[in-house]
């Protein structure tokens, strides 16, 4: 990106001159009101630069300042490598726009077939600055400030031989003009030949002056966008000033409203002679559409003249009556919109397959595989099209990495079974334990801690109420069901009879495919088997959601000793999406898949009111299926891994101290390949590369966390401290250790 310097502003004289330009038979008339002359000494002889304006230049580029471009130019869309035909009275190279530019080619002339094109008029050199003056810090730039122009003499004198165009239409066509400006015009039907054979090559958009008549339609050759033969070629074009009105004098829409569009034609500067000038007409309004049309030509050169011109009439900005009207047709010329997609996104792969998004879809939640870190999918970058066909890049990989935040209610926020639980003893010897806790904060901070490159939520944030509800009978049968993702405390070691000993550890001991059904209801069948062994059954339900969601099935054995206990738990996680990662169709992971997962934990009393815990899980993830870009994948292997001590009756009765070190599931192995776009050439032909993600991160996140819980009876509240530090979070080497240091006071009522 190019930063102006500032230079003084040229002083300027304005003068005015009123032109009537006579129009004889079967000639063209140039479609120019000349109002205000601007004079600025210059004189310069350089080489000419890509791009690089000074602000007074800016200010002076009348066209570029009232089409809002400048964010345009300055991200290098130049219409560099686009010939532009001009069809006029020649050009002043000795203009400083244009001397020693080798952006101006070798001219013709056709009205006497020689290579003179000097102007002697001004009209055809103020066309040209307007179309491609370049940004060189002199005077004025051009729309497609990095266009090749062709000037090309059609007049002599104030007239143009209808054969004159013609020769000139078959001299740009020759020399490749992709975009052909005529700011000119006729009352009567002329100089359809030459347009025919342009029209019929659709390789150049012909943009053409509507006229300065005050006229209810567009005069010739204009009027011939209408034709079948002109197959969307051509474009006519009527002059607004400043505040987007109409000129008095410009021709309206009338009958060719569909081809017609407006920009900006009134107190025009743009180079004149040897300086500058203001000049009013659809002369000055005809090249600033052609600039534009160099400028999509320049990004994407495979595109055909009808679509180009098309691209520019669906993209105005309305004016006048609602929707398509007969003075100003489709309306104001907007670049802006013109350069950007349209309609949908399709990717496409080497075999064929290809995968339509429309970009009016609601913005995506999607992040990468929880089990691995946000920068796996960094070299998934591919080149996507819109509705034209043409080639947008979509970093795809950025738009997936979610860097989740350990925040102070992801820490004192969860549920404390030794605080936050009643449990009643019933008359047959059976227990009842319930708990309900409301939360009308927890969704916000929940959703700021989980969010992608553009700031979505992607999953699903703590719901504002959680509950629980355990009957156990005298004999160890039990019942549990509860939603808001309470399963920990009925599940694993927190449902056995060591469930209050291990307070603190609630979610260390959890298997952890219970993590991938956000916010689940759940219900738990125990049954007790011989010599202290229990049997489990569990089914957690997600609540649906946009992102990932999966439903798990558990099965657990649980076996509790004097001084020890252990648990055994099966779980198989149907998902939609992929261990926690999610994302639109083009990626592949808004599919259906299937992971299975073993967890063994365990605990041991090293002395009263002391106790040991652990856990350690293995997961098996069958590879997803080629969907989209995904086009190969192998089975997914993760585990995961935790350590933590519990201390009861610590400091004051009833209190608790727990400290716990743990590893989230993390991928020990598993390959995603992708089949991207990595360049489009010219001729719109796609480059197809593959791109593996290795999901097993170079790093693993590692938590520490130190917490400390006492109840205050006689205050009918209770006090949670807590301490964390999350190494390298979301499994990033480069990510910043996060802390929390929290105080939280509960009070029941």
């Amino acid at each position: 990106m190019h930063t102006p310097a500032l230079t003084p502003e040229p002083e300027r004289s304005k003068y005015t001159h009123d032109c009537l330009i006579p129009v004889g038979p079967m000639l063209i008339r140039r479609q120019i009101l000349i109002t205000t002359v601007a004079i600025a000494t210059c004189n310069a002889s350089w080489a000419v630069p890509l791009f690089s304006p000074s602000m007074a230049e800016y200010n002076w580029s009348t066209s570029v300042v009232q089409l809002n471009m400048r964010n345009i130019h300055n991200q290098g869309i130049l219409g560099e490598g686009v010939i532009v035909g001009l069809l006029d009275t020649g050009l002043n190279r000795s203009n400083p726009e244009f001397l020693n530019n080798p952006r101006v080619m070798t001219g013709y002339n056709a009205t006497n077939g020689s290579s003179d094109v000097t102007d002697s008029e001004g009209h055809g050199t103020h066309v040209a600055g307007i179309v491609g003056a370049p940004g060189n810090g002199v005077g004025m730039y051009g729309v497609a400030p990095g266009a090749t122009l062709l000037p090309i003499k059609v007049f002599s004198g104030n007239l143009a031989p209808a054969s004159a165009v013609t020769a000139g239409l078959d001299y740009a066509m020759a020399r490749g003009a992709r975009v052909i400006n005529l700011s000119l015009g006729a009352t009567s039907p002329t100089g359809d030949t030459g347009l025919r054979r342009v029209a019929a090559t659709n390789n150049a958009v012909v943009v053409i002056a509507a006229g300065n008549d005050s006229a209810a339609s567009p005069n010739w050759p204009s009027r011939y966008a209408k034709e079948g033969w002109a197959n969307g070629t051509i474009i006519t074009v009527g002059a607004v000033d400043s505040s987007r009105k109409l000129d008095a004098r410009s021709n309206r829409a009338g009958d060719l409203a569909p081809f017609y569009l407006v920009a900006p034609g009134v107190g025009i500067i743009s180079s004149y002679g040897n300086t500058v000038g203001y000049l009013t007409g659809t002369s000055m309004a005809a090249p600033a559409v052609s600039g534009a049309a160099a400028l999509l030509t320049g990004y994407w050169p495979y595109l055909r003249a009808n679509q180009v011109a098309a691209i520019l009439l669906n993209t105005t900005d309305d004016l006048g009556a609602p929707g398509m009207d007969a003075i100003y047709g489709r309306g104001m010329l907007n670049v802006n919109r013109a350069l950007a997609p349209i309609g949908s996104f399709t990717y496409r792969t080497v075999n064929g397959n290809t995968t339509r998004i429309s970009l009016q879809t609601a913005g995506m939640r999607s992040g990468q595989p929880a089990v691995a870190t946000p920068s796996a999918f960094k070299e998934v970058v591919t080149e996507v099209f819109d509705d034209y066909g043409r080639n947008y890049t979509s970093n795809e990989g950025a738009a997936m990495a979610v860097h989740s935040v350990m925040t102070t209610d992801s820490v004192l926020g969860r549920v404390d079974r030794l605080l936050d639980t009643a449990e009643s003893l019933l008359k047959d010897g059976s227990t009842l334990m319930r708990l309900n806790v409301r939360n009308a904060n927890s969704y916000a901070l929940a959703a700021n801690r989980n969010a992608n490159a553009s700031g979505d939520p992607w999953n699903h944030g703590i719901e504002s109420s959680q509950s629980l509800v355990s009957y156990r009978t005298r004999d160890g049968r039990a019942l549990s069901v509860g939603d808001g993702g309470l399963s920990s405390l009925a599940l694993g070691l927190a449902s056995s009879p060591w469930g209050q000993q291990l307070t603190g550890l609630d979610s260390l001991l959890g298997n952890p495919l219970a993590n991938f059904a956000p916010q689940h209801r759940f219900a738990a069948l125990g049954m007790p088997l011989s010599a202290g062994w229990t049997a489990r059954v569990a089914t957690l339900q997600s609540k649906p959601t946009q992102g990932a969601s999966g439903d798990v099935a558990l099965l657990e054995l649980t076996h509790t000793g004097q001084q020890h206990a252990i648990n055994v738990s099966s779980a198989t996680l149907a998902e939609h999406g992929l261990l926690g990662g999610y994302s639109n169709a083009a990626m592949g992971l808004n599919q259906s898949t299937h992971t299975q997962g073993v967890t063994v934990s365990a605990a041991y009393l090293l002395a009263p009111k002391w106790a040991l815990g652990g856990s350690w899980s293995l997961t098996r993830t069958s590879a997803p299926q080629a969907s989209g870009m995904l086009v190969a994948a192998t089975d997914i292997r993760s585990s995961a891994f935790g350590l933590g001590l519990t201390r009861s009756d610590w400091l004051s009765t009833g209190d608790r101290w727990s400290f716990t070190v743990s590893r989230p599931l993390a991928a020990q192995s598993g390959r995603l390949t992708y089949n991207v776009i990595s360049a489009v050439d010219d001729a719109g032909r796609p480059q197809f590369e593959n791109r593996t993600v290795a999901l097993r991160p170079l790093t693993q996140e590692w938590t520490t966390e130190a917490r400390y819980a006492l109840a205050l009876p006689r205050l009918g509240g209770t006090v949670t401290a807590a301490v964390a530090v999350r190494a390298h979070p979301d499994h990033d080497e480069n990510a910043s250790s996060q802390w929390v240091m929290g105080l939280r006071y509960q009070q029941a009522f």
